[in-house]
């Protein structure tokens, strides 16, 4: 079977992946592929250092790069309750659907994506297991998590000016002489515009729509 450049993309993407992380591997079952291994790593954070290494199971979905992969801890020392998601909470929440694309586009690349955060979650759950708290900030669940994000991404205080920010990001569009959302009287253009703008690109319509959903009855 011939490769396709989608075949070539995810194993040079791998290969970069592997100079540092050397105990991964890429698979291919004919179902998609998917990275398994041990996955190590040393950070440090307000000076303690934290060096340990967890059982990864990623799988790359067939959009990829346009969609994220999803990572899963396989070594059943996760529990459930610590910031999973899906039927089985397996699926580790790295982040906010958004925040999550934020991050990946740092650096949009396999390694990227556990770089910037497999890693970073495998980190916070040692270093609340060493110290009983969390390192960097820690969002709820579901809703109030992602109104947690708008408000931090758009510097609010106030979810319902998050709400409706993202509520104008369900319906993509962007008009910059309207008022803005958050209450300040000002234009959107001369008020959120700018990050307005720049989170559109992270994700689609139907992504926002699907965070406005969680957060509208809240």
């Amino acid at each position: 079977m011939v490769d396709t450049e989608y075949d070539v993309h995810i194993r040079r993407q791998f290969q970069e992946l592997q100079t540092k992380h050397q105990y991964l591997e890429l698979h291919n079952n004919g179902q998609g592929y998917t990275i398994s291994g041990q996955l190590g790593f040393s950070s440090e954070y307000k000076g303690i250092r934290i060096q340990d290494g967890f059982s990864i199971f990623i799988k790359i979905p067939d959009e990829y790069p346009d969609g994220l992969p999803i990572a899963k801890e396989i070594g059943g020392r996760i529990p459930r309750d610590f910031h999973k998601s899906g039927q089985n909470r397996d699926i580790l929440c790295l982040a906010t659907p958004a925040d999550q694309w934020i991050k990946f586009n740092k650096c949009k690349s396999l390694l990227g994506f556990i770089d910037n955060l497999v890693v970073p979650y495998l980190f916070s759950f040692c270093f609340k297991q060493k110290t009983g708290r969390m390192p960097f900030n820690e969002r709820r669940h579901g809703g109030l998590g992602i109104l947690e994000f708008y408000c931090e991404y758009f510097e609010l205080t106030d979810f319902e000016a998050a709400r409706k920010l993202l509520k104008l990001l369900a319906k993509g569009r962007y008009r910059r002489e309207k008022t803005c959302p958050c209450g300040s009287g000002r234009r959107l253009r001369s008020c959120h515009g700018a990050k307005f703008l720049e989170i559109m690109k992270m994700q689609t319509t139907d992504a926002f729509s699907n965070e406005y959903r969680q957060v509208q009855s809240l």
